[in-house]
């Protein structure tokens, strides 16, 4: 069965995202840090469309391998050393019935001056939004190259091109996804695994209501597009992303209303 994996779900984007996969058809593995109870009604909600798999906390290896009930060492290679006749064998409309797409969501923000960030602020951050995020990957990787049938998508931000005034730590951490990115994709493109990296702009969620009136309208202004971004149109590019052509790789693409 086809299955999607995305972090960081129980709410805005990620829960989107969740539900745009439920709908096609994939089953969930989903998580999230602290929102157990939120993350457990997403759950509940989304399977009456699918089977849902929650996670409270990281994903490890052990809890992938329960999830998706495939057993590494017991699977037989698509891809061996006497045969490269299969890095050609999925096509862009290869049977999905193997796939895994993992959708590296998950991830946290502080507004303040580099200065004034406390090491436990600087290490929380560091953990949610790239140790984890690479663990995961990690964790998936022989997972896609067994089957030869995946993708995996990491939830950047348009901070992590270029930067942001009092956003100096949430810049630096989602400039490492998207070093990750690059760097993971030119080391997966010769299996013909495509990763990409997704870099929104200003979503309508619960990261930006701290936005006083005033300074949202401001804030939209400067956005060519003139409004924020929804979580469902963000979810219905994450989802369009995992439908592209197969060269596309190892690409950060911007999803900002023409903001940056």
């Amino acid at each position: 069965m086809k299955t999607a994996i995305i972090t960081g779900a129980s709410r805005g984007v990620g829960r989107a995202t969740a539900e745009t996969f439920a709908k096609k058809g994939y089953r969930l593995i989903i998580n999230c840090r602290s929102n157990f109870e939120l993350l457990d009604e997403v759950a509940a909600y989304l399977s009456k469309y699918t089977d849902v798999y929650p996670v409270h906390g990281p994903i490890t290896g052990t809890v992938l391998k329960d999830a998706l009930k495939i057993d590494l060492d017991a699977m037989q290679p698509v891809l061996s050393e006497e045969s490269e006749i299969c890095r050609d064998s999925v096509t862009d409309n290869s049977p999905d019935s193997n796939e895994i797409i993992l959708v590296n969501n998950a991830g946290i923000s502080t507004f303040n001056l580099a200065q004034d960030v406390s090491d436990d602020e600087f290490d929380t951050m560091l953990e949610a939004n790239v140790s984890d995020m690479f663990k995961l990957t990690r964790a998936v990787i022989p997972y896609i190259l067994k089957t030869q049938n995946g993708r995996i998508v990491n939830i950047s931000s348009v901070w992590g091109v270029v930067g942001a005034s009092m956003e100096s730590v949430y810049s630096l951490t989602k400039g490492a996804v998207n070093a990750f990115t690059e760097a993971l994709g030119k080391e997966l493109a010769p299996n013909h695994i495509p990763v990409n990296a997704v870099a929104i702009g200003c979503v309508d969620t619960d990261m930006n209501k701290w936005l006083e009136p005033e300074d949202r309208e401001k804030l939209e202004e400067e956005i060519p597009y003139g409004r924020m971004a929804a979580p469902e149109e963000v979810a219905d590019f994450i989802y369009l992303l995992t439908k592209a052509p197969r060269y596309l790789t190892g690409q950060i693409i911007k999803f900002d209303g023409g903001w940056i």
